[in-house]
This record gives C-alpha cells, structure tokens and sequence, in this order.
C-alpha cells in the first residue's frame, strides 16, 4: 500500500545543507526530485541577495556534478543541480523509488516528505542510510487514506502540521506550555504565519465537522 512519509537528515548531510552554511542568508524552495537517465536532478529557487556565492559554493561540494542557473529574478534564481550516483541521500531516494514531494530546511535539519510504493521502500531507505552512515530518521509515516482524511477536512499540509505541533507542544493546555513565538522559531517563519495557519485551520476544521449542513 503506497504511503507518505516524513524523514529527516542534519542540514550538513546534504549538499544543499553545506552550502545554505556557507551561505547562512540565503534560502532554498526545493520542491521535487525528478529521476532522469539515472541520476536525479533537482530543480530548486534560491533567495536572497548573495545568489552568486550560493552557487559556487555548491559547485565545489562533492556529489554535484553540474550546476546551472537557468532563470534569474530580482533576489532570487531557479537553479537545476545534477547529482552524482556515489553513495549519499540522494542516490538513496532513486534507488528506493520514492518520488521526493518536498524538502524543507527547519531547526538545523533537512526534512524530506516522500511518496513511496510501500513501508518496505521506506525500510530500503533507512538501511541504505545507515550503511553509508547518513544519519536518516523516520518522523512520521501514513498511508494515503490517513493523509487524505486530513486534507477531507479542508486542512492544507501545513496548517494540519501546525495545528499538530502546536497541540503536542501545549498551546492548546491551560496554561499554555509554548508561544506563537517559539512556534514560529521551530516553523522557520513569522509568529503572524503561524498564527494565520492556525487560525485558518481551525476555522475550516470547523465548518466541516461542527456546522450543521444546509
């Protein structure tokens, strides 16, 4: 049964990871992961105001055979790197025939969010890792009908994840155990974004389980 799944790897086992730290301004959007001839190539925006450093800095990082900036934007750039097949995350992903979603930088980490045919591809993934010393670990995985009963109530990914974190970290308890602030600090974004995913969840949690139906 095909599930989704949430892993996490330190920023520097990744080589976007060794450069955003050479780079500490810059940020990255990677969304996908798409496997061609073998190798994979990630298309990713960088944003900020040192986008020229980023790239030659992840020119030199082993494991990046080629980087190429195919569109430019004021403070930003769409970049395309070619990964090589030695050992690492990335050539771990291919090999287990998950399809990457999505890849967030937050508190120190890379969290990847994935696709896979079954829970062994995922098990395939974490024994790959901890043959080739990656340090990998699992934060959560579902099967699509327990994504999708998230998504049936009319949550986006991140509100659900949110509204999640939020209550196993105490903001819902009386008193409460965790800020909007410190939310905001473990989201990598503003209190207000938080605040507004929160809100937004909550509100549309509650037109569909709570309202009466016209």
């Amino acid at each position: 049964m095909s599930v989704i799944a949430e892993l996490s790897v330190p920023v520097e086992e990744f080589p976007l990871g060794r450069a955003l730290d050479a780079t500490p301004d810059m940020q990255v959007e990677l969304e996908r992961i798409v496997p061609t001839g073998g190798s994979a190539l990630p298309f990713f925006w960088v944003w900020g105001d040192d986008v020229d450093a980023f790239v030659e800095t992840l020119r030199e990082n082993r494991g990046i055979e080629s980087v190429t900036v195919l569109d430019e934007v004021e403070d930003g750039a769409l970049v395309r790197a070619a990964w090589s097949n030695e050992p690492g995350l990335i050539e771990g992903i291919l090999e287990s025939k998950a399809t990457l979603l999505e890849v967030r930088r937050r508190d120190g980490v890379w969290r990847f969010r994935l696709r896979s045919p079954d829970r062994e591809a995922i098990v395939d993934l974490q024994r790959y890792c901890a043959d080739n010393d990656i340090d990998l670990r699992l934060n959560w995985i579902h099967t699509l009908s327990e994504v999708e009963a998230g998504q049936q109530y009319g949550l986006t990914d991140d509100q659900r994840e949110t509204i999640l974190v939020a209550f196993e970290a105490g903001y819902f308890d009386e008193p409460r155990e965790i800020t909007v602030e410190e939310l905001s600090e473990q989201f990598d974004v503003s209190p207000r974004a938080v605040s507004k995913r929160m809100r937004r969840g909550l509100r549309n949690l509650v037109a569909v389980t709570l309202v009466p139906k016209k």
